[in-house]
């Protein structure tokens, strides 16, 4: 699924289930709110992208740019971040029971709130 097929699906309808974003640039755009089960983002690039509020049920980010990414209050249940570069991602108050993530990648990232900031 290509970004521009994605904004068009996101027009219509908040949920996007099973896609394939491996290696997709999606850096730089607004997702906030939305639902995306089961998809797989191997090797995205989202670097400041917007994720606050948003689902990410089951996704995975293996090896993804997330440099930057906001996923305040994102539902991260069962994602997998393992290799992803996460500096300067926020995950204040993110939802991450059963997430895959090594704890090398949380160094630099915003993961309970301001004064929680691992560097």
């Amino acid at each position: 699924m290509t970004l521009v097929e994605l904004l068009q699906v996101l027009e219509k309808n908040k949920t996007i289930e099973n896609a394939d974003l491996s290696g997709q640039d999606l850096s730089n755009q607004d997702f906030s709110h939305a639902q995306f089960l089961n998809c797989s983002f191997k090797g995205a690039k989202l670097r400041n992208t917007k994720l606050t509020h948003t689902s990410l049920r089951g996704c995975n980010f293996s090896n993804a740019d997330l440099r930057g990414a906001d996923l305040q209050r994102a539902d991260l249940y069962n994602a997998d971040f393992t290799g992803a570069k996460l500096r300067r991602a926020n995950f204040t108050d993110s939802n991450r029971i059963g997430t895959k993530i090594n704890k090398w990648a949380m160094k630099g990232t915003y993961i309970a709130g301001p004064t929680a900031y691992v560097d």
